[in-house]
């Protein structure tokens, strides 16, 4: 039984290693894709293809946060797209996701992007009820700015569907927030248009002086802004409209004309310029002081102007005050086509109040058609009061209804704890046994795969050793020829030449001249013995061998993967230097690097160069791929083997890599170094 734990416990150890470094090579891969998808340099659907590449490892990946940011990844590409119905698609998934996996940020931002896509889409009851998922999320756990973003939009909801009271309470629980924050520009801002919501609500309650402090609030909170200029012009102006509401008309001009005192308005902000133009003559003719001509030059300027930028809203409002004036004194043709301008804008844009006010100038002027036009404005008025009513409790309503759908999950899943626990207790049996089956057959392979490795290196080391005794033989022989001739024919040779030298006894003209040719020739024939016998006494070994086996490596490997190379190996390093586990290691170093090109880089050429400098041999290998980024990416499995042989050796590694640019990986060996 113990021998049978102990063998258990080993296999285990084993396979969580194994596993371990699959599961990092994986996790690598779908990093770099989540990266590639955030690349603003390449086209939307290369984005997508990179995010789902990264989706799929991830389903086979462990972790549900995993798949969940990737998840993301893509959601973030639809959202700067604004593709909604993908957005959805995708962010519903990550609802189930995060739910699952009790991420309470995913579960919150998920919530948000989906109330966003209902907001866009003009879905407000569906938007709202996401946001009040999302807000809930961001308050327990404590992210403060989403919390205030989420709630700023659900009481932009609540006010444009006329819910003033719960638009009030949503607002003031974000500002609580925001006293609590840095005074960023950012947070200025945010503060800047709550408090601004909040006079407009206080002014359609007609409570006229809380919409005063609120907008006195708007121009506090950006006193020390940057661009404090363009924002305290449009609270002037509010301010000035308030007053007028107020029937102060002669503090509404005064205000109105303070603004227009500034002569670079019209320059930095047309459109303001316009407007304020427009409640100048809208005041002054509420006050019935007004000179004609005055009230009708500043309705024309300021109608001209929102004519010129096109802005709707600017050209209703101005309309709808101007046709009242021009009904006022007499010039009715006029006031009539300005009223239906203003009227058709109204309706277009949905903005009741002026088309309230629009059918109230028409019924006036169309005296026959005045019956048509009240009945209208009774129809809408009591569609409006019938809507505000269901509005009052509808948010309120889907609040509560979101908290018993959370509560009523939880009910669920503590329901079904104990379900799981048993299910989990019997699958963890069945799962055991699969797994040890699974990782028997998995083990084999990696033997396999081991044993392989181990016998090619094997049999290259035994080749190298068989090339070095072939060496020795032929040196061994050389020397032996070598001395043999030396020691041979060299020295009858020798002999000759003293026996001819003898004859010079013989003083005879030709017997002199014949023993100096014979003693020439033999002299000659010395010398090439002699050269002979020092060319096959050197120690030539050619060492062709290896940088033969590395460029056949480079070339069959860059061949099968369809990619280009260069390759340089200097002539004159010498290998017999160099042990066979040095060889060896070269060897294998080449082959992974190319191996990790292929996998990895999408590279379209490699050069190898292999130089030596004094007692050191450098290794460059470079490619033209993608590259990484060393501080964001883990070294993989190959790499870790690059490293590992370079120690092996004694050597030094410098990995050197850009995105987009390539990687370069520089190695430096010792020649006289030991084996290991």
């Amino acid at each position: 039984m113990r021998a049978f734990l102990l063998l258990f416990c080993s296999f285990f150890v084993f396979f969580s290693f194994a596993q371990k470094e699959r599961i990092n090579s994986t996790l690598d891969s779908i990093i770099l894709y989540r990266e590639y998808s955030k690349n603003s340099n390449l086209t939307f659907k290369q984005r997508i293809l990179y995010a789902n590449r990264a989706i799929t490892l991830s389903s086979s990946y462990s972790e549900d946060s995993t798949l969940i940011k990737s998840y993301k990844a893509l959601s973030s590409i639809y959202l700067n797209q604004l593709n909604t119905s993908k957005l959805k698609s995708v962010n519903f998934k990550i609802v189930d996701l995060a739910n699952k996996a009790k991420d309470t940020a995913a579960l919150a931002n998920a919530n948000y992007i989906l109330g966003y896509t209902y907001d866009v889409e003009s879905k407000p009851d569906s938007a709202y009820f996401y946001y009040s998922r999302a807000v809930k999320q961001y308050d327990v756990i404590g992210d403060k700015k989403d919390y205030i973003n989420v709630l700023s939009n659900m009481s932009d909801i609540q006010y444009y569907e006329r819910d003033y009271v719960g638009a009030e309470i949503n607002i003031i629980r974000a500002l609580k927030i925001l006293e609590t924050l840095p005074e960023t520009e950012d947070n200025i801002i945010v503060k800047w248009e709550r408090y601004n919501v909040l006079g407009i609500i206080s002014g359609e309650l007609k409570n006229f002086d809380k919409a005063l402090e609120y907008y006195n609030l708007t121009k506090k909170t950006v006193k020390n802004y940057s661009q404090a200029y363009y924002y305290n012009v449009f609270s002037n102006n509010n301010i000035g409209s308030i007053y007028r509401r107020k029937g102060d008309y002669k503090k509404a001009i005064e205000i109105f004309n303070e603004i227009l005192e500034d002569k670079t308005l019209l320059d930095n902000d047309s459109l303001s310029y316009a407007a304020v133009k427009a409640n100048l003559a809208y005041s002054k003719y509420l006050n019935k002081d007004f000179e004609t001509q005055e009230v009708n030059s500043l309705f024309k300027e300021s109608i001209k102007i929102s004519k010129a930028l096109d802005d709707e809203i600017s050209i209703m409002g101005t309309s709808a005050y101007y046709s009242e004036f021009l009904s006022e004194i007499g010039e009715k043709d006029s006031a009539k086509k300005y009223v239906d301008l203003a009227y058709k804008i109204a309706k277009n844009t949905k903005s009741n109040s002026f088309v309230f006010r629009t059918l109230k100038t028409k019924s006036q002027l169309e005296k026959d058609s005045s019956n048509i036009f009240l009945g209208e404005y009774i129809k809408l008025s009591d569609s409006l009061v019938t809507a505000e009513r269901s509005r009052r409790n509808k948010f309120a309503r889907i609040d509560y209804e979101t908290d018993v759908i959370i509560q009523e999950k939880e009910a669920i899943s503590k329901q079904n704890l104990w379900l799981i626990i048993i299910s989990i207790g019997l699958l963890f049996s069945i799962l055991l046994l699969y797994i040890i089956k699974t990782q028997r057959e998995k083990n084999k392979e990696l033997q396999l795969a081991k044993q392989q490795q181990e016998a090619n290196e094997e049999i290259y080391n035994l080749m190298l050793s068989q090339q070095e005794k072939m060496d020795e033989a032929r040196a061994v022989e050389k020397k032996r020829i070598s001395q043999e001739m030396h020691d041979g024919i060299l020295g009858r040779l020798f002999g000759t030449r003293l026996s001819l030298d003898s004859l010079n006894m013989d003083n005879s003209q030709e017997a002199i001249i014949s023993r100096e040719n014979y003693i020439k020739d033999l002299m000659e024939i010395e010398k090439d013995i002699r050269k002979i016998s020092h060319d096959l006494n050197t120690d030539f070994i050619s060492n062709t061998r290896f940088p033969d086996l590395v460029s056949t490596l480079v070339e069959t490997q860059c061949l099968a993967y369809k990619l280009d190379y260069n390759i340089s190996i200097d002539n004159d390093i010498k290998w017999e230097d160099l042990v066979n586990k040095t060889k060896i290691h070269i060897y294998r170093i080449i082959q992974e690097s190319l191996q990790n090109i292929y996998k990895h880089a999408q590279a379209k050429i490699i050069n190898v160069k292999i130089h030596q400098q004094e007692n050191l041999i450098s290794l460059l290998i470079i490619d033209d791929g993608v590259g990484y980024d060393k501080s964001k990416q883990k070294d993989g499995i190959g790499l870790k083997n690059i490293k590992s042989r370079v120690e092996a050796i004694g050597g030094k590694l410098n990995i050197k890599t850009k995105i987009n640019i390539g990687t370069t990986i520089f190695i430096e060996l010792p020649i006289n170094n030991e084996p290991n």
